[in-house]
């Protein structure tokens, strides 16, 4: 199909001169002086709209090309700024050997394909399984922030819970005073999201940032969440802050799915002392 388009983008006036010079040839013998007016206006409008209609399927296939460049240049970009920061982190001076060019953090860029909001346990499905190299455990990402994490994959296809679910729990932080909590879906608002257990100490101000912990290797530190609309004391000891997300869950189409070298040696060690009932800080 492709091929096709190319040919007649290609050869497509050339196509339309020939077959239109054949009709009118055919009827300029055949006709009227009048009516060979009248053709000649058929024919220039014909051509005109004809050609107009190549011109825009070749503006779509390029635009579809280019996208799908800047797609792949986007993950060579994220890719490249992760193994800069590896770099950094290991430029300090240390004991611990280095690391090389390993990344703690890679991307598998996929699109969305089934996409639930308006239910308490949301998920979302996408287009790369496991072949792709996408496994249980791992997170999800848009270019706007924290998305979900892959539940269960298959060979091709792959199952993320939504942040949007009632049942999962994010370790997010205040990213000014980096104090962390535990974030949640209230099941309410599907742009809406609620962060517990913020000292009261803690300087808040609607409009500041909330983004991912760190605290586990699901997500990359300080990932995007959204921003405080707003924030009351719960039980007089800590902030219950309302959360507007960066993400329209109802609009989301490419994301990625990030993939950490380092999380099954994490989850190994810490399973015995870091697990969902004595710790809030699970991704």
């Amino acid at each position: 199909m492709s091929t096709l388009i190319r040919f007649l983008q290609r050869f497509h006036v050339l196509l339309l001169f020939l077959v239109l010079l054949g009709l009118s040839l055919w009827l300029y013998f055949s006709t009227s002086y009048y009516q060979k007016a009248q053709l000649g206006r058929w024919v220039l409008q014909l051509y005109g709209h004809v050609h107009g209609q190549f011109m825009s399927l070749g503006q779509y296939v390029r635009m579809r090309e280019s996208n799908v460049g800047l797609r792949h240049e986007n993950i060579a970009l994220k890719n490249e700024l992760e193994r800069l920061r590896n770099r950094m982190q290991w430029a300090a001076p240390t004991t611990t050997p280095m690391r090389g060019d390993s990344l703690a953090y890679t991307y598998i860029p996929a699109r969305v394909v089934n996409n639930t909001v308006n239910r308490q346990q949301n998920h979302i499905t996408l287009n790369v399984g496991q072949r792709d190299g996408v496994a249980p455990g791992m997170g999800v990402v848009s270019d706007d922030g924290a998305v979900g994490i892959i539940a269960a994959v298959s060979a091709h296809f792959s199952v993320a819970i939504s942040l949007l679910n009632t049942d999962m729990k994010l370790s997010a932080s205040h990213r000014r005073s980096r104090v962390f909590g535990s974030l949640r879906w209230p099941g309410f608002d599907y742009r809406r999201v609620r962060l517990s257990e913020i000292p009261m100490h803690v300087r808040l101000a609607v409009g500041d940032t909330v983004v991912t912990s760190g605290h586990s290797a699901i997500f990359p530190r300080d990932v995007p969440i959204g921003t405080i609309a707003g924030y009351e004391l719960d039980g007089g000891s800590a902030y219950r802050v309302d959360v507007v997300l960066f993400d329209d869950f109802r609009s989301l189409d490419y994301v990625y799915v990030v993939r950490s070298a380092e999380a099954p040696e994490r989850r190994a060690l810490e399973l015995p002392y870091f697990n969902e009932e004595n710790s809030p800080n699970d991704d």
